[in-house]
């Protein structure tokens, strides 16, 4: 009977461990975090679609509006970067336990037409062990700032 709890009590345990968050590491700082970001912005301004699907982990997740992808490859993330409009300066980054939205002012790219250069857009990344796991385009948050 001890043997039979035993084994149940390490089957949940294991179980649990499955769904659990993803650990933290160094890599994963505030700091490292904007970085990330950073280089991403960097790489896609520059049209480096190649450098900025190697900042991802496979399989990385990729939602614009009711689509989200699950993408494999390095050629699959590289298609779907050559695929945005638009180069994007980041103009802020916050950082909340695994995740960063970043806001940009969308310009022009290379070889892209951006249909609103000028405007604002944001994108919420999970970063996790240095690598973006997945990346999700969402409303620009208002600025921070006192409360009325």
């Amino acid at each position: 009977m001890r043997a039979l709890c035993l084994s149940l009590v390490l089957s949940a345990l294991m179980a649990t461990s499955a769904f659990a968050a993803p650990v933290r590491t160094a890599a994963d700082s505030p700091a490292k975090m904007r970085s990330v970001v950073h280089q991403w912005s960097a790489r896609l301004n520059a049209n480096d679609n190649v450098g900025a699907s190697h900042l991802f982990r496979l399989p990385a997740t990729m939602t614009q509006g009711p689509y989200a992808y699950r993408l494999t490859t390095y050629q699959q993330l590289t298609i779907w970067h050559d695929g945005l409009p638009c180069a994007g300066k980041v103009t802020r980054v916050v950082v909340k336990g695994r995740f960063a939205t970043a806001v940009f002012t969308l310009g022009t790219r290379k070889g892209h037409s951006c249909d609103s250069p000028g405007g604002q857009a944001a994108a919420k990344f999970e970063i996790v062990g240095g690598k973006i796991r997945s990346w999700t385009q969402v409303a620009v948050p208002p600025p921070a700032g006192p409360v009325a």
